[in-house]
Formats: structure tokens, C-alpha cells, sequence
């Protein structure tokens, strides 16, 4: 049997690097008062910018995805929960509408199991999973993390039938963070202090030669010119350039905007130059909370 497989690098796939690279919603224990209606957009009288990532069990972060002239051409959902004493998130992501049509209604799942580490402070995988379901195509991508004996083991199938596996040394003093726990780890203070002006190294699962991320925060100079073009007028907020290897993504320069508010909450994300399609955008629709987030991985066989 031959297969044609599944290119990860896609539209979807893309935004969804965008949107969870910065998605920052801090706060301070595992329940979430009402806030005050007044407060303006992305900001929290609980904020805090570090201490134990617990806090954020019950979030849920729901993204609308636009591109050229298709207003949400897609949605995506990222939570987290526990479940039996063990941390997970997922994310659900699927285009809908004509661009459903036209992309054969594209479905995105990813699943991390965490492990705490750090008296509480970061997350660490012990394993991650894609699932993207194409038409009536799905393929699966399973990493498992072993870091007693420091081994990364990869296993890939398309519709049920294994088509590739390996291993690789995960190096000392390293950890392999996939997207979703980068995610929270950022938002933690895990790769240094959010700051104007700072840059940092992340270090990622290794794909197609490429493991690391290369995070800069504008210092006040740089971001006046983009604030100026626009029309953004608070000066507190903080724009993020983050630059992947644009083979990864099938961008022309790799790189990735985001606009987040004082208190890192995420206020909108821009995938520069996509191939074809120019700039696509992300946006924060809402943030709901539960206490009990089992449903998406469940019926999608992400057990």
C-alpha cells in the first residue's frame, strides 16, 4: 500500500505555532474570579508573573484564525487539566466554512502529558501527540520523553498502520519542550523574565534538523514604528517577534508577531509572509474556565 502523507507544514498548523507561542494568561490558585468589568482588555487583578503552574488548570483559550479576506476561517481550543493525579493539555483546532470545504474540513488535535518538576514551577513531557485528519485521511505522530535514561523515542502512522519510528539522546541538562508545554512553561517565567528588550533560546522536539526557537520582546524604539503603523496607542503593551526556520512552516522569513497586553495576557498574533497567502491572523476570542476538561481528547482516540 502506498500513502501519501500529510504535510504538518500547513496553513492551520501555522497558526496554531502562533497562537499558543504566546498565550499568556496568569493567575494566582486553581480558581478563577469574576474580574471587574471595567478593566480594560488583557489585564487582571490577579496577575502574577510567576509561581506554581497548577494555577492554570481549568483554562480554556478559544482563537479565532483569519487570512486574506475569510474572517475565522478557523477556530482553535487550548486547555488544560488534570486528570487522575496526571497534568494534561490538548489543543483542537479545524477549519470550517468555504475554507473548510476547501481544505477538506483540516483537524488539528495535539495532546501533552506532563509531569511537574521545579517545586511546581515548569512543566515537563513525558509525552506528546499530533493527530491531523484530513478528508478521510489521519495521520499520527506519538513522541515519548525518557529522561531517566535521556532517550526521545518517535513513532508515526497514517491511518492506523505505523509507517515510521526512532530514537534519539535527549542531551544533559536539556529538555525537549514540545508546543504545549512551551506554552505554559513561557507564561511561567521558565525561560527568563519578560522584560522589553530580552531574547531567549528554547530549546524544542527536534523536526527536520531544527530544535530551537528564537523568542525577542521589542524594546520600546523597536515596537514605536509598528504601534505607529497600527494605531495601537497603550505603550505598555509588549510585541513579541519569534522566528522559526521558515522550511518548518512554509513561510518566506519564519517569523511571527504578537501583540500581548501588560499583564502577558495574548491580544493578537500575525504569521508573516505565508507563502502565497500573505499575512494571516490570530486572535483571542475569549477564556472560559472548567473543572473538568476530559471531552476533546477522549473522542479522538488521544488516550
Amino acid at each position: 500500500m502506498s500513502f501519501k502523507p500529510l504535510k504538518p507544514n500547513s496553513i492551520l498548523a501555522t497558526l496554531l505555532a502562533g497562537a499558543l507561542f504566546f498565550s499568556l494568561f496568569l493567575r494566582d490558585g486553581h480558581s478563577f474570579p469574576p474580574e471587574p468589568a471595567n478593566l480594560p482588555p488583557g489585564e487582571y487583578v490577579a496577575f502574577q508573573p510567576n509561581g506554581d503552574i497548577r494555577r492554570f488548570i481549568g483554562e480554556t483559550l478559544h482563537i479565532d484564525i483569519s487570512f486574506l479576506w475569510f474572517e475565522n476561517a478557523a477556530t482553535a481550543r487550548v486547555r488544560l487539566y488534570e486528570q487522575d493525579g496526571v497534568i494534561y493539555s490538548t489543543l483542537e483546532a479545524e477549519t470550517s466554512g468555504f475554507v473548510g470545504f476547501l481544505t477538506d474540513y483540516r483537524k488539528h488535535y495535539y495532546k501533552a502529558t506532563f509531569d511537574i518538576m521545579d517545586n511546581g514551577k515548569r512543566v515537563r513531557s513525558r509525552k506528546f501527540e499530533r493527530k491531523v485528519i484530513i478528508g478521510g485521511q489521519e495521520e499520527q505522530t506519538r513522541n515519548i520523553f525518557d529522561y531517566d535514561t535521556h532517550t526521545h523515542w518517535w513513532y508515526k502512522e497514517i491511518d492506523g498502520e505505523q509507517v515510521g519510528n526512532g530514537s534519539r539522546d535527549i542531551p544533559r541538562n536539556v529538555c525537549f519542550d514540545d508546543i504545549l508545554a512551551v506554552f505554559y512553561n513561557f507564561r511561567n517565567g521558565i525561560y527568563g523574565k519578560v522584560d522589553k528588550g530580552t531574547r531567549y533560546t528554547i530549546h524544542t522536539v527536534p523536526e527536520k534538523g531544527v530544535d530551537k526557537i528564537q523568542v525577542h520582546i521589542m524594546n520600546p524604539s523597536e515596537q514605536k514604528g509598528f504601534m505607529s503603523q497600527e494605531g495601537r496607542k497603550n505603550r505598555e503593551e509588549f510585541l513579541l517577534k519569534v522566528i522559526i526556520p521558515k522550511e518548518i512552516f512554509h513561510t518566506k522569513t519564519g517569523e511571527l508577531l504578537f501583540w500581548s497586553s501588560k499583564h502577558l495576557i495574548p491580544l493578537e498574533t500575525t504569521v508573516k509572509d505565508y507563502i502565497l497567502l500573505g499575512d494571516l491572523h490570530a486572535k483571542l476570542n475569549r477564556r472560559t474556565t472548567d473543572d473538568s476538561l476530559k471531552i476533546s481528547t477522549e473522542k479522538v482516540g488521544l488516550k
